[in-house]
């Protein structure tokens, strides 16, 4: 799998890495019908996300350095159990010349897969950039 990692700089916070477009097991759509969830997303992002999450597979040295960074990203949590929350980063999407801008990756506390990535927009990804099974998609982190 080719992926490319920009480093930040002292002045750039941005990262970019590619990952592969991978099947999932439906979870994440399962996530996001959550209540809780709807509603954090809708009030801090107004974001009414697609009911699917498209799925990227990296390397585990990527989520680690995004995990590190997680404080940097808005944390959503359900209030019975504000342990294990998720956060949230904008990212922009670039793949088969397409581009989506308006991206949120969800990155949970607790997983059990640490080479994949999820990420949500209104709109179905695979669709808007025409994506399918083992796709490269170029994700950039935006800063701030």
């Amino acid at each position: 799998m080719e992926e490319v990692q920009i480093p930040r700089s002292a002045r750039d916070d941005s990262m970019t890495f590619v990952g592969r477009v991978v099947s999932g097991t439906g979870q994440g759509a399962q996530f996001l019908v959550l209540g809780w969830v709807a509603a954090q997303l809708q009030e801090q992002l107004s974001l009414t996300p697609f009911p699917g999450t498209l799925n990227l597979r990296i390397s585990t040295e990527i989520r680690q350095s995004l995990f590190e960074r997680r404080k940097e990203f808005l944390r959503i949590s359900d209030p019975a159990s504000p342990d294990c929350p998720g956060y949230v980063k904008k990212v922009t999407l670039h793949a088969n010349g397409r581009t989506c801008e308006t991206a949120y990756l969800i990155l949970p506390e607790k997983t059990m897969y640490h080479d994949v990535l999820e990420i949500v927009a209104a709109v179905s990804l695979r669709e808007h950039l025409l994506l399918s099974d083992g796709d490269a998609v170029e994700v950039e982190i935006d800063p701030g």
